[in-house]
């Protein structure tokens, strides 16, 4: 295998620019949707006016939030610019040199490897090739010449061969080694092309070498929150532990970078923000919102900019404008167009109340829920959860935030050692009876639960009773034993404790009455 693009690579380091400034990342504040970078390089400056090139830069940065700083009085900074097309080198010489005498290295031991299987193989060839009577004596029958002949054909061909095996699998390693060799340089030759660059125009009162300092903001990276929610039993406080699950394809790879991340926008402006008005309402397709037309003209003013820039796929906002911000601790290194790069935050231990909620009308399972007071002072977002209960991985569920009241309410699974059944009470059900000029019907059922767990449990089962639009339709002879009933919303629900093995039967009923003609056009039954 021989390698032609050795003499290549020389060629281009011994013709390459002078050395360039390359930033070393050492920080990234990550935000919902973009992250500031701030790296640091040395500079040496001459007297007078010079012209920094800084390499090593993300892709998409925003041009107005590039930030350069030395810290010294002896150098004013003139002007700072981005090139996204910038042709310089950003590699290191060395560090190319580096790859390419490793590579001559590994061709020079794969050609004396490749020359001693060559060797190699002629000897299993002879060894497979000569027949016993060639190695014996000419007109010798002796048994015990052949023997040894044949012995020494076996010994010799067995380690022959396994020398052969070692020398083939010694050169397969080298080939290998050679290619990602290869693969380096021409990603090194390719960084080289075009790509992008801060210049900085400064001007020195001295010569001098100096640290500089860059920081700004890229579009190609984020973060949302995602939580593992741990639960011993119902009798135990849940364990919370945030997570963040980022993205980044910047172009960079971040070795070994302190991270911040940050719920705030990351876009900056030189003037205050200022406060608009915060309109809470319910929009209807008939009435619109219940603005003034001048409020309204307004809203969908801001609205129609506000949509100009929407989030990523794999961003939420916070709508509530709190700015939260959590320091990692420890360095972390993330490649850039990675996947599954998730980053814990901490944990924390909440006190938090359960119960078990049921609506067997649409589905006969159990849940199991926990309940979360003064949420709202848990820095929370909505986002995805992992619920593992008693040790075991349960499922995947939903943080809303936005939906949360006085409590913060979420589902932790199934729970198969609660029973529940809603079964048709076939002795108290009719079928439509007409009476006059009327048509009635009544309907019954029975819902069973049954606690199969060794410990009480307190349970919420739901069902429903049909709201009336027209007055023509009559709803009577209700039962509902010991539910609660909203009448707005036709909900039924029961709320008790129930013992370990205990059944308790809930029933419901209610009749209907409707005039004959109107059968057809009424829709619901």
């Amino acid at each position: 295998m021989k390698i032609h693009k050795i003499a290549l690579a020389i060629a281009l380091i011994s013709g390459s620019a002078l050395a360039n400034n390359n930033v070393t990342l050492n920080k990234v504040t990550l935000f919902l949707q973009g992250a500031e970078l701030q790296g640091q390089s040395t500079v040496l400056l001459t007297k007078g006016e010079s012209e920094i090139i800084l390499t090593g830069i993300a892709n998409n940065v925003k041009p107005d939030s590039i930030n350069v700083g030395f810290g010294n009085n002896d150098v004013k900074i003139l002007s700072t610019s981005l090139n996204n097309k910038y042709a310089g080198s950003i590699n290191n010489d060395q560090d190319i040199q580096k790859v390419i005498d490793k590579l001559q290295q590994l061709q020079e031991k794969h050609d004396i490897v490749e020359i001693q299987l060559k060797v190699v193989n002629e000897q299993v060839s002879l060894l497979q090739g000569n027949r016993l009577d060639s190695l014996v004596k000419s007109g010798s029958a002796d048994l015990v010449a052949m023997k040894n002949a044949l012995d020494f054909v076996k010994a010799n061909l067995i380690l022959t061969l396994n020398e052969q095996s070692r020398l083939q699998k010694e050169i397969d390693l080298l080939d290998e080694q050679i290619k990602q060799c290869q693969t380096q340089i021409d990603e090194m030759q390719e960084a080289d092309k075009l790509h992008n660059a801060v210049v900085v125009k400064v001007i020195s009162n001295k010569d001098i070498t100096l640290p500089i300092t860059l920081s700004y903001v890229t579009s190609e990276a984020g973060w949302e929150p995602i939580y593992d929610v741990r639960v011993a039993d119902i009798n135990s406080p849940l364990q919370l532990t945030y997570k963040a699950a980022i993205y980044q394809n910047s172009g960079l790879d971040w070795q070994n970078v302190d991270f911040s991340l940050s719920t705030s926008n990351p876009s900056k402006g030189i003037s205050a923000p200022e406060i608009n008005p915060w309109y809470i309402d319910v929009y209807s397709e008939k009435s619109g919102l219940f603005f003034s037309k001048s409020e309204k003209e307004e809203y969908y003013e801001r609205e129609s900019k506000s949509r100009l820039v929407e989030p990523g796929q794999n961003t939420k906002v916070n709508t509530l404008g709190i700015n939260t911000h959590f320091d990692v601790k420890l360095p972390h290194t993330i490649k850039t167009n990675s996947e599954n790069n998730i980053l814990t935050l901490q944990t924390k231990e909440v006190e938090a109340s359960y119960h078990y909620i049921s609506t067997p009308k649409l589905d006969s399972s159990v849940y199991l829920l926990a309940q979360i007071r003064d949420w709202d002072k848990l820095n929370l977002f909505s986002g995805k959860a992992n619920i593992f209960f008693n040790g075991d991985f349960v499922g995947e569920t939903t943080i809303s935030t936005q939906s949360a009241k006085e409590t913060l309410d979420f589902s932790l699974g199934r729970d198969k050692n609660i029973l529940i059944a809603r079964n048709r009470n076939v002795k108290e059900t009719s079928t439509p009876l007409l009476s006059g000029d009327d048509i009635s019907q009544k309907y019954a059922y029975t819902i069973d639960v049954k606690n199969n767990k060794t410990l009480p449990i307190d349970i919420e089962v739901n069902d429903q009773l049909p709201v009336i639009l027209n007055k023509t339709v009559i709803l009577a002879d209700t039962k509902y034993d010991g539910a609660q009933y909203d009448k707005q919303t036709g909900l039924l629900t029961w709320r008790f404790t129930l013992n370990p093995n205990e059944t308790k039967d809930l029933n419901l009923g209610f009749k209907l009455t409707y005039p004959n003609d109107k059968e057809e056009d009424i829709y619901g039954l």
